[in-house]
């Protein structure tokens, strides 16, 4: 997509912002657009925009973004204080995103698109990026970036990413900016390319895509029950409906398909400033029309597609958001489970990917997470902590039995391992 065709869109979104009020003309109705099925190219728009395709996401985003980090000695893991190395984790690495905001970014761009664009702002009188020249990072939006890779490359034959890629440029507010290549760092979540890419990952959602295809079905539907059906009911002539389903005579003699469906969905609905009755002027009974939402049973069809969406994220069902939600203690230990399978291992890759991304790891450092505030593992903490005074007094109740024993390599094996 060109920088005019960006101007175009922003412009007839504008147009419809500006014109929405509640004295809105009835043929507005009706307009919602929902795709057919997931791809490439709407991976980040439906996570985006699809309250079940938003929830795995967003959980995990938001609570690894809100996870203390700091930078570490590559070898020790000991905390490194009172560091220039700090700024790589302040909230001044960008004017406009606090750190915290921009890991939010990066791993919703990575679960939801697959990939993380970022780009490394450094002096222009530098060619390469090093530790001590970067001076912002960013989080490319994908829906906003364009990338043009060479067509005739073997991905055997390079070296870095960054060499198959021809042209990169970033378009907001109708403005263009064409990028620097050697800034742009692409972090992928897998192995599994995007068609006719070399560098581009798929979106980890292509696991449950056809959960998301039936999903995004379901969701159509719903719409046309309400905006699309028409009128609740029509008072029609009796002899009309028992004339092999006949509409002859309905509109002063015509019949025309295209012109009935017309009729009524301009006047006759659910939304709007229509109307929920049809009225006939001739001798006339009732005729039902309308699909109704509890036929279609689209609620209990969106929260199973919901929860298999969830579970690819290691998600159980427990805190998929329902009418029904479960116990707050349930809940708890639930979210144990998908720090302890899911979170921890994910927070660690981001670690890693920016420790490597900033640098920091050519010179014996990383960047670390501090899981101390986070209550529910502090609870499984206590728990580990009571085993371990278990076991140990178990040992020393072993001691007074048989004063002979030595349990002191015991009690050292315990705490190396376990403390």
């Amino acid at each position: 997509m060109g920088i005019l065709d960006r101007f175009k869109r922003y412009k007839q979104v504008k147009v419809i912002e500006d014109s929405y009020s509640y004295d809105y003309d009835i043929k507005n109705i009706g307009n919602i657009i929902v795709p057919e099925k997931l791809n490439d190219s709407n991976a980040f728009l439906l996570a985006n925009s699809v309250a079940e395709i938003n929830f795995p996401i967003d959980f995990y985003a938001d609570r690894i973004s809100k996870v203390r980090r700091y930078i570490a000695n590559a070898k020790t893991g000991e905390e490194v204080e009172n560091t220039e190395l700090m700024r790589f984790i302040q909230d001044d690495i960008n004017p406009f995103y606090s750190f915290s905001d921009l890991i939010y970014q990066y791993v919703y761009s990575l679960l939801a698109y697959g990939n993380v664009l970022n780009y490394m702002t450094v002096p222009s009188s530098y060619k390469n990026i090093s530790v001590n020249n970067i001076h912002r990072w960013d989080v490319l939006n994908p829906d906003l970036t364009i990338i043009e890779e060479y067509d005739r490359v073997n991905i055997l034959q390079i070296s870095d990413k960054r060499d198959v890629i021809k042209k990169a440029t970033y378009g907001v507010n109708s403005k263009e900016l064409i990028l620097s290549i050697q800034n742009l760092i692409i972090d992928n979540y897998n192995l599994r390319k995007q068609e006719k890419s070399l560098i581009l990952s798929k979106s980890p959602l292509f696991s449950v895509n056809k959960s998301i295809d039936i999903l995004l079905s379901v969701y159509s539907a719903r719409y046309n029950v309400y905006a699309n059906n028409g009128a609740a009911g029509y008072l029609a002539k009796k002899s009309l409906t028992a004339n092999n389903g006949s509409l002859e005579g309905i509109f002063d003699g015509t019949n025309h398909r295209e012109k009935i469906f017309e009729d009524i969905n301009s006047r006759n609905g659910l939304t709007g400033k229509k109307n929920i009755w049809g009225i006939s002027g001739v001798p006339i009974e009732f005729v039902k029309t309308l699909a109704t939402i509890s036929e279609l049973m689209p609620l209990e069809e969106t929260l199973e597609n919901g929860i298999k969406i969830a579970s690819s994220f290691q998600i159980p069902p427990v805190l998929v958001p329902r009418k029904d939600q479960s116990t707050y203690d349930n809940q708890e230990n639930a979210e144990r489970n998908v720090w302890e399978n899911g979170i921890m291992s994910l927070d660690q890759t981001v670690n890693e990917n920016l420790s490597r991304n900033f640098a920091l790891t050519k010179i014996g450092y990383k960047i670390m997470s501090d899981y101390s505030t986070v209550s529910c593992l502090q609870q499984n903490e206590s728990v580990h902590e009571d085993l371990l005074m278990k076991k140990i007094a178990n040992l020393k109740a072993l001691k007074e039995l048989s004063p002979e024993l030595d349990i002191t390599e015991d009690i050292n094996k315990i705490l190396d391992r376990d403390g």
